[in-house]
């Protein structure tokens, strides 16, 4: 297994919110997108990643993806239950993509609007739904793709990890070859990208090249948010 990380605050964030988590020994990869005033964002994401991996080292040998959700809900609990202890933590959340990589297949959960994408002969597949307004109602047929791409909405979150006491997770597990690749992503690189363009760059060079080479083109094309990549080849 080869991977390589990338996170940067953007060109107009005065915090780096992001945050992402690499653990190859336990094949545990995940990205975070922190949101909160006072800097509660990056307390967030800080939260929700540690309390995951705390629970996956914990129980490293029992099954992936129940493990995965068992943390999910460990770290809103953990996320929500700062939120509410100290005034200034109040509301915050964060989103949460992230996967436990075994010899043939991984599991993942998700939450928010974070991305996770599989490489596949030359091809991309989103296996994750972003949880936003805009994208339900895309869903569901009342918005077209261009009116999406404008809504005024777009950015609003249905669904995150942390400012409930309980929360719902997508889950899944894909079959895995060798060669293949896994990318995590915040949206402050989907915003200026999209999948075929990721596609393109992640042909080409090794993983470190091409993690910054996609952070490249989003700061390039204005960066607005912070900016986090993992990028896993089996």
């Amino acid at each position: 297994m080869e991977w390589a990380a990338i996170s940067d605050r953007g060109l107009e964030r005065e915090n780096n919110e992001d945050g992402f988590l690499a653990c190859p020994e336990i094949g545990l990869f995940a990205v975070a997108d922190g949101m909160g005033g006072h800097q509660a964002g990056e307390v967030a994401s800080w939260l929700a990643l540690k309390a995951l991996e705390g629970f996956v080292r914990q129980n490293s040998r029992a099954n992936p993806l129940a493990v995965l959700l068992a943390a999910a809900e460990e770290a809103n609990r953990q996320v929500y239950d700062a939120s509410q202890a100290r005034p200034e933590y109040s509301g915050m959340g964060s989103t949460l993509t992230a996967c436990i990589i075994q010899p043939a297949a991984f599991s993942w959960v998700h939450v928010g609007d974070s991305r996770g994408y599989l490489i596949r002969e030359r091809e991309i597949r989103q296996f994750t739904e972003d949880h936003s307004l805009v994208c339900e109602l895309l869903r569901e047929g009342k918005l077209t793709p261009e009116e999406a791409a404008v809504h005024p909405y777009r950015n609003v979150l249905s669904r995150v990890l942390g400012t409930q006491p309980a929360v719902a997770v997508d889950e899944g597990t894909v079959a895995l070859r060798s060669g293949e690749i896994i990318l995590l992503c915040t949206d402050g690189l989907t915003a200026h990208l999209d999948a075929m363009e990721s596609l393109d760059i992640v042909s080409r060079g090794d993983l470190t090249e091409q993690a910054k080479g996609l952070l490249k083109v989003a700061l390039e094309r204005g960066g607005k948010d912070n900016i986090t990549v993992v990028i896993i080849r089996v």
